[in-house]
């Protein structure tokens, strides 16, 4: 691993040519840790403080967003964002696009096996995630409450047109193992969803701690309640980074003929290393579910 000071924060070794390009010896890397109000959580890999933001930044579309790369001044202000990569970002007013998270290498599309599991809003995700470059993994939630989670996953699976569906369940620790070995160290995942659907709980569950507050879904309608507030990364004990994001329920996805996302890198070497990724991914994840898929059979074989 690099000894650089945001090595554990997924640093890019490319990344510090840019930063040297500003031409101030005085600017130090960060990352972004969270977006409030106007000012930015920042990390530098020394402890994070609030930074505020230049009045050009503020508010636009080039503002820093939650996984960000920054050039920033020791304990100050944020002069200026680093090349993306990765980025998950929806169609804001007047088509500008609406930077969610950056740097993003996973993107994990929570729905439970409720009332809240819709096709057509996932696959609104899943064209966020083609467009930023992202991989995408579905997770059923709360497969508990299923009959039959995995004839579910098949079925959405199909409806998506093949893309990586897992079972999951905080209740029966059914899909957690799966889930835990896609967020290898390094990996920058972002976890979105609509509300109520267990991410905060999902969250907790990877933390091994009690860290996000938790609501449940009013039966009234089977939709849950926002408990997460802003867009926060999170480093995991695994080494992978998570950001938390606030519920979605109204997804547009950006079009093509829309503002382009500001301060994205190299197109052609990202595609490049998209296809490389790719292979090695769903090589990895068919691996899984073929264990998984296994291991049922032999639970039904086993108790007749």
């Amino acid at each position: 691993m690099s000894d650089h000071p945001l090595a554990r924060f997924g640093w890019r070794a490319n990344l510090q040519d840019h930063l040297d390009a500003l031409g101030d010896p005085d600017l130090v890397a960060a990352r972004v840790m969270a977006v409030d109000r106007g000012r930015v959580i920042v990390d530098a890999g020394t402890g994070p403080w609030s930074a505020p933001l230049a009045g050009r930044m503020r508010r636009t579309a080039a503002s820093p967003a939650t996984g960000d790369f920054v050039a920033a001044v020791p304990d100050g202000p944020v002069r200026a964002v680093l090349p993306r990569r990765g980025v998950i970002a929806r169609r804001g007013d007047a088509g500008r696009p609406e930077v969610l998270a950056a740097n993003v290498d996973l993107a994990l599309l929570a729905t439970s096996m409720n009332r809240d599991l819709n096709p057509r809003r996932l696959a609104r995700f899943l064209a966020i995630t083609a467009r930023g470059d992202v991989e995408p993994v579905v997770l059923l939630t709360k497969s508990d409450l299923s009959e039959d989670p995995m004839w579910v996953a098949d079925d959405v699976r199909e409806a998506l047109g093949g893309t990586p569906v897992l079972t999951v369940s905080v209740h029966d620790g059914t899909g957690m193992a799966a889930m835990t070995a896609l967020l290898a160290p390094g990996i920058t995942a972002v976890l979105l969803g609509s509300s109520g659907v267990g991410k905060s709980t999902l969250l907790n569950a990877l933390l091994g701690e009690e860290r996000q507050a938790t609501a449940e879904i009013r039966a009234s309608d089977d939709r849950g309640r926002h408990t997460t507030v802003r867009r926060e990364l999170v480093a995991l004990p695994s080494g992978a980074l998570l950001i938390d994001t606030p519920g979605l329920r109204l997804v547009a996805p950006l079009e093509d003929h829309d503002e382009p996302i500001p301060h994205v890198d190299d197109p052609a070497q990202l595609k490049r290393e998209r296809r490389e990724r790719e292979r090695a991914f769903h090589r990895s994840m068919y691996r899984d579910m073929r264990a998984m898929r296994h291991d049922r059979e032999r639970r039904e074989r086993r108790h007749g």
